[in-house]
């Protein structure tokens, strides 16, 4: 067992190293064209969130007549809709699309995405979400990577808005910090792995060579990274990461740990999806994490198993650091560092529970509750 744990840490060492050096590698925007641009957000009771997210839109740096905002207002029981009508009657590029009924083939939040991509006049989609707000750069900055051949375009969103900054807070940050560190090194290695719907943009005509969310559409989650393996996987079009403070999106950290359960659940609700090769790397990653739990009880009857699991702890623990903290300095987020040392004596367990859960567990969201494909269970709430 503890050899096998020591080869696993070795494999997963050099995937960490290899992610930080393509942080090192990420290429930067030439693109002078502006482009026509679509940010389309799907928006479900959202009348707290809507109106400050649609503020930070029309306050762009952009050119106002070559981008428009389509919120595509799903079932909402609240306000959302009426305030999103009154921004239209005074903006132009503002746009209310109404569903009224969901659909039994696709995931309500892809059939939003795509009822507006399908009335979308821009040659570059953006999405975001309606409780996010964007940096007046961002449709700049995004808009600068698309050379001739970039199809798509991810950023990083950081989960820096909290009603009361506290330690759960920094560290929920901090995990957003490092899944954007593993997203932005496997774009600039060549081998994009994930990204994030809060901050993600491509081609009408991409979106539309892959046949959208078609082939995917059942998964409540993958709006994001399961549309980027299918540009990977069935396209010639390059991708591309920007890690610039400018081109964040900022959105609110889950308020309590429930709210995070359920969060990460979904986002891990969709990993059956992946392709072979991403699925055996992620069991590797898996069963190092599994072995690093239950090695300590293992030592309390063999206590020579205690150097192998401190000194897998420790190379595994150093590499990340190396890893985040690169992606921290480029963002200039060092802040979030000093709370590194905590992180780590959560991550086993947060690793081995989330992975677990998401594949065979039940996770709420919008007001649903749902088990990795998109069929809701009953629920009396």
């Amino acid at each position: 067992m503890h050899i096998l744990l020591v080869l696993l840490t070795f494999f997963y060492v050099i995937i960490i190293l290899r992610l930080r050096r393509g942080i090192t590698q990420l290429k930067s925007g030439t693109n002078q064209k502006i482009h026509s641009v679509s940010v389309v957000i799907a928006a479900r009771n959202e009348s707290e969130n809507i109106g400050h997210c649609i503020e930070s839109l029309l306050a762009q740096h952009y050119p106002a007549d070559r981008y428009e905002v389509i919120i595509v207002d799903d079932r909402s029981t609240d306000d959302t809709a009426d305030i999103v009508s009154s921004y239209s009657s005074k903006f132009d590029r503002v746009k209310l699309i109404r569903i009224v009924q969901p659909t039994s083939e696709m995931a309500p939040k892809k059939n939003a995405l795509s009822q507006g991509i399908d009335n979308a006049q821009g040659e570059i989609i953006l999405t975001t979400d309606a409780d996010c707000i964007t940096k007046p750069g961002w449709i700049s900055a995004m808009n600068r990577q698309y050379d001739e051949h970039v199809g798509l375009v991810a950023g990083f969103s950081p989960l820096d808005r909290a009603k009361k900054q506290s330690l759960f807070s920094r560290l929920v940050q901090l995990d957003a910090l490092s899944l954007a560190a593993v997203a932005a090194g496997s774009f600039g290695a060549g081998f994009p792995l994930t990204c994030n719907g809060r901050n993600l943009s491509y081609r009408t005509r991409v979106f539309h060579e892959i046949g959208g969310f078609l082939k995917f559409g059942q998964y409540v989650s993958g709006d994001d990274d399961l549309l980027l393996h299918h540009v990977v996987r069935h396209t010639n079009w390059e991708t591309r990461y920007v890690l610039d403070p400018d081109s964040t999106v900022s959105s609110e950290a889950p308020a309590t740990f429930s709210h995070f359960f359920h969060q990460r659940t979904r986002h891990a609700s969709k990993g059956s999806r992946y392709s072979f090769r991403m699925t055996l790397s992620l069991v590797a990653v898996y069963l190092m994490n599994v072995l690093l739990m239950i090695l300590p009880l293992l030592a309390l009857w063999s206590p020579e198993l205690w150097k192998y699991f401190l000194g897998c702890i420790i190379v595994k623990s150093v590499a990340e650091y190396s890893l985040v903290q690169r992606a921290a300095r480029q963002l200039r987020l060092n802040n979030l560092i000093d709370y590194f040392p905590i992180a780590v004596l959560f991550h086993i367990p947060y690793v081995v529970i989330f992975g677990l859960w998401g594949q065979f567990g039940k996770f709420r969201w919008k007001g649903t509750t749902y088990q990795t494909a998109m069929k809701p269970k009953p629920d009396t709430h």
